[in-house]
């Protein structure tokens, strides 16, 4: 049964940040072994989809293989209709909306009421991506690219955009004298003060106009946020509507400096940014080029994106893409300007990244030439989710008298990759660092493309009933021993096949590393908590900190189970919320946040504590409440008092 909803979820694969809709165009050329073709200006102002994701869909829209949308009449079960709106709740008619999952994707606008339904989807779990010129979606500032929500055919959904800021002014050169068709740029380097950090905030790709015949260039659309402004160079795509006198410059910073002297720009929504005015400097920029120096494991049916991306502000300056049917792997940037930079080559296929190799280089008053990249194979993550069958109706509960028509396809697996510690140095590895799939109707899926580094695990039940009864990861088998002898000990793929559970210790994942056994048994009849939490006292009227509730098993043979230990963060107006948990009894505890070092970017709370953590709580819970959730129950309005300690 359908259900309505606010619009919260964004793009799936959001590791290399926003990319222009023109470059999937231009990837599916490639990748389909046809030549592309300059896309409409109007393409290329979208915002919000990943270049993975672009790429992907890319790669399925070409004509040899088997195309994610061809799906049998059988596996059709419904739609996901809804309505695009503005602040003001009026109708925005012809946004573009992607509906998509890794099982069929819908592309539709909305019509003169804002209203859209896509076609006939099969049973599994979509997020929906919308473009409209010149407005975002405030999803894209939330505060974890993982907290998104997810759709199932028979949702209703309301999509409220907000209005964009701009950035406005006028390029000059040295006498004064406007420069026509100059590429303007506007890079997003941090959310404004007060906003939440968010890593998917990172990597994102510059908003580009051209300045029109008085020097003139407008900037709209923008997210909030503090902004590098920038005038020259080729582009961050690689190819222009035009070809300019200025593509082989190296880019001058507002208001007439390199990127180490900018003036930031700050933005917020619906405003403009006036007389941002640019005084050219016309230095010529150098080259970095360079070629994949193992093109034999260069797949031909394959894409592959080569980027450039800056040290430091950690956004891609350009791009390039070749094809896997080309025999000349070669690439070339121009228009660089002295500095530190990640060259970063990523292979993509129908089933996602497959490779990815990258380098540093440094830029010093001259070209960098005859670079060689090597791709390396991506780690991956497979596994198998099971749905319990539900015990005979006469033995649950009255509010568990219905049917649990649930579809392990519509269960959700999201792999989030760990911020390493000292991440603006280190090399950027080539590979996803957020990745999110869902299960066949056999129950197998499998998480491709993923960048070194420490994973976490979060599963979405198919639906509100359901909640994650088990997560357990068999042993890497030992290799073959040579002539009946016996064999070595083994080491343990990803350091995970001997965490006690993989989804609270989560995956460590070395480069090429292939991760299968991951099975997740999910049980019927979850409970759900929600409530507020208040001051306590004579602090009546005060001001919360910054809090997280805790779930505690009650039950002493569950003191071992780490999946029933759960952490929620309280809201702003001291509000919390639990959902898909397993029945029983539990303590409740409150603990403020420990304040995170400046401009951290991790989720403020994971879904299951550590054991450290664990080991505190169960010290803590002879002076704490204690509440008891029955199979299927909602319990609502749930009042927690808070009185700090001396």
């Amino acid at each position: 049964m359908g259900k309505t909803m606010n619009h919260e979820g964004r793009g799936i694969n959001e590791s290399s940040g926003s990319i222009r809709a023109g470059i999937m165009l231009r990837a599916q050329a490639y990748a389909c072994g046809r030549k592309p073709f300059t896309p409409r200006p109007a393409t290329m102002l979208r915002a919000g989809l990943s270049c993975s994701v672009l790429i992907t869909c890319a790669l399925l829209l070409c004509g040899t293989g088997t195309s994610a949308s061809a799906q049998t009449d059988d596996a059709a079960q419904g739609t996901i209709t809804g309505r695009v709106i503005d602040e003001a709740g009026q109708p925005i008619a012809d946004a573009r909306i992607s509906v998509y999952s890794p099982r069929r994707q819908s592309n539709i606008t909305s019509d003169t009421d804002g209203q859209f339904t896509t076609d006939k989807l099969p049973r599994s779990t979509y997020n929906v991506n919308v473009f409209a010129p010149s407005y975002f979606d405030p999803a894209n500032l939330a505060a974890d690219p993982a907290e998104r929500t997810y759709y199932q055919p028979g949702d209703t959904v309301t999509i409220r955009l907000h209005k964009g800021g701009i950035i406005t002014g006028r390029v000059t050169n040295a006498a004064g004298e406007p420069l026509v068709a100059v590429r303007v740029a506007a890079i997003r380097v941090r959310p404004l003060a007060g906003q939440a950090a968010r890593t998917a905030a990172q990597n994102l790709r510059p908003f580009e106009r051209v300045t029109d015949d008085r020097g003139i260039y407008r900037i709209y659309g923008l997210l909030p946020g503090v902004y590098l402004v920038s005038a020259g160079g080729q582009g961050a795509a690689g190819f222009s509507l035009r070809p300019s006198p200025y593509d082989d410059d190296a880019p001058t910073f507002y208001p007439a400096t390199t990127r180490d002297g900018a003036t930031e720009v700050s933005v917020q929504a619906g405003q403009e940014a006036t007389d941002i005015d640019i005084h050219y400097r016309g230095e010529p920029g150098h080259a970095v080029s360079g070629a994949i120096g193992n093109t034999g494991a260069v797949a031909a049916n394959s894409s592959i994106s080569v980027s450039l991306v800056s040290v430091g502000l950690n956004y891609p300056i350009g791009s390039r893409f070749l094809s896997g049917r080309d025999n000349d792997q070669s690439f070339v940037f121009t228009g660089i300007a002295d500095g530190d930079y990640d060259l970063v080559a990523e292979q993509f296929s129908r089933e996602g990244r497959s490779t990815a190799g990258s380098q540093r280089v440094r830029v010093r008053g001259q070209d960098v030439t005859g670079l060689k990249l090597t791709l390396a194979p991506l780690a991956a993550v497979a596994g198998r989710v099971l749905l319990d069958a539900a015990p005979p109706t006469a033995a649950w509960p009255e509010q568990c008298q219905r049917k649990l028509n649930s579809s392990v396809s519509e269960t959700t697996i999201i792999a989030r990759r760990e911020r390493d510690q000292g991440a603006d140095a280190a090399l950027n590895p080539g590979g996803g660092k957020l990745a999110d799939t869902a299960p066949d109707d056999k129950g197998e899926f499998a998480l491709r493309g993923l960048a070194p580094g420490r994973f976490r695990l979060d599963v979405r039940p198919p639906g509100p009933d359901w909640y994650i009864r088990t997560a357990t990861l068999a042993p890497a088998p030992a290799p073959a021993a040579p002539n009946n002898k016996r064999a070595p000990p083994s080491a343990p793929t990803a350091a995970a096949a001997n965490n006690s559970n993989p989804l609270v210790d989560g995956l460590t994942l070395a480069a090429g590393t292939q991760v299968s056994g991951l099975t997740l048994t999910l049980a019927p009849g979850a409970a759900a908590l929600q409530g507020r939490v208040a001051p306590a006292g004579a602090g009546a009227g005060a001001a919360l900190p910054d809090l997280q509730v805790y779930l505690v098993p009650a039950e002493r043979e569950r003191a071992d189970d780490a999946l029933r230990y759960v952490v929620a963060h309280v809201r702003a107006d001291g509000t919390f919320a639990f959902s898909h948990l397993a029945p029983g009894r539990y303590h409740l505890i409150m603990r403020p946040i420990i304040a995170r070092e400046s401009g951290a970017d991790e989720p403020l709370t994971m879904p299951f504590p550590d054991a450290q953590t664990r080991a505190q709580l169960r010290r803590d819970i002879e002076t704490t409440e204690t509440i008891a959730l029955q199979p299927c129950q909602r319990l609502n309005d749930h009042v927690l008092r808070y009185a700090p300690k001396n």
